[in-house]
């Protein structure tokens, strides 16, 4: 999440959105995989909110990167 800044940056120093395409692609397929091998909801509370707060990062990139590029998405799955 923390590349976004700069791969936006790139993607239109370059006049490239396939770049932000490709970021928004595997950022989610990074929180799938990780999403698949954990269990998010846990008694610890500390480790639940850090993996939860976690997916709403991820959420809030997805959305800008979508928006930036005129792409609707979906409120909820």
């Amino acid at each position: 999440m923390t590349r976004f800044p700069e791969v936006l940056e790139q993607a239109a120093m370059n006049r490239a959105p396939h770049m932000l395409v490709h970021y928004l692609r595997d950022l989610a397929n990074a929180l799938h995989t990780y999403y698949n091998a954990d269990t998010f909801i846990v008694t610890d509370s500390k480790v639940r909110n850090a993996r939860l707060a976690l997916v709403i990062g991820v959420q809030q990139v997805l959305r800008n990167g979508l928006t930036l590029l005129g792409v609707s998405a979906p409120e909820s799955m």
